[in-house]
């Protein structure tokens, strides 16, 4: 079971992660004083002695935006946020699916995942496609993808992922990440909404295979 929590952990610490360093979690997390400095923009929280093998459902909340001093939007508007985040809905509920059962009420083998968008960084459209496609381009991020760093140009999102009981509301785990599309993922560049879309299908496929694993289902 240690190996499971573990493994999920380190799914928030994956390597298309962008560390920059900051001094504490999101202020505006009600359970911001509880999580554990990891590194860069790495921070969580894992309830002593947890097990998440009783949950046989989760139910996928909506995505919600981050609205702390802290909050990491920039010049992202209002409207952007809201469908980025709905982005981010889309590709977990899918996802989740696959393992867990779609349920519309909780139980006491039901657990709530959230996502909560704390900060976007831009992708600068066509010229970051273009330091993929050009020769040099494509040797340099060639190697940022193998080193699991982010390609240049191309944008990130910060967020806070949660997962409480159905029924109690209790937290079980939590962490706030960094995390940018693989550095060799070309349509991924082309927008930031297309980068918002890259990074919200890894993590729902990473958390999913996880979730599962942490819950002793086949992934």
């Amino acid at each position: 079971m240690q190996r499971s929590i573990s493994a999920l952990v380190l799914l928030l610490s994956a390597s298309t992660v962008y560390a920059q360093a900051k001094e504490h979690a999101p202020v505006g997390l009600p359970y911001a004083h509880r999580m554990s400095h990891e590194s860069g923009e790495s921070w969580t929280y894992v309830k002593p002695a947890v097990d998440l093998r009783k949950y046989r459902t989760i139910i996928i909340e909506p995505t919600a935006l981050y609205n702390g001093a802290d909050a990491q939007f920039d010049d992202v508007t209002m409207a952007d946020r809201e469908k980025y985040a709905d982005l981010i809905t889309h590709e977990l509920r899918g996802e989740i699916a696959k393992s867990f059962p779609a349920v519309s009420r909780p139980g006491p083998d039901t657990a709530r995942l959230r996502i909560t968008l704390l900060g976007v960084d831009t992708t600068t459209g066509g010229v970051a496609t273009a330091t993929r496609v050009m020769p040099i381009g494509f040797a340099i991020n060639a190697v940022k993808s193998i080193a699991g760093k982010p390609g240049r140009m191309t944008g990130s999102i910060l967020y806070a992922a949660e997962l409480t009981d159905g029924t109690s509301n209790e937290l079980q785990v939590a962490a706030v990440r960094r995390r940018s599309p693989d550095a060799l993922d070309i349509p991924a560049t082309l927008s930031t909404s297309d980068t918002v879309k890259a990074v919200a299908r890894d993590l729902a496929e990473d958390l999913r295979k996880k979730l599962a694993s942490a819950a002793g289902r086949p992934e």
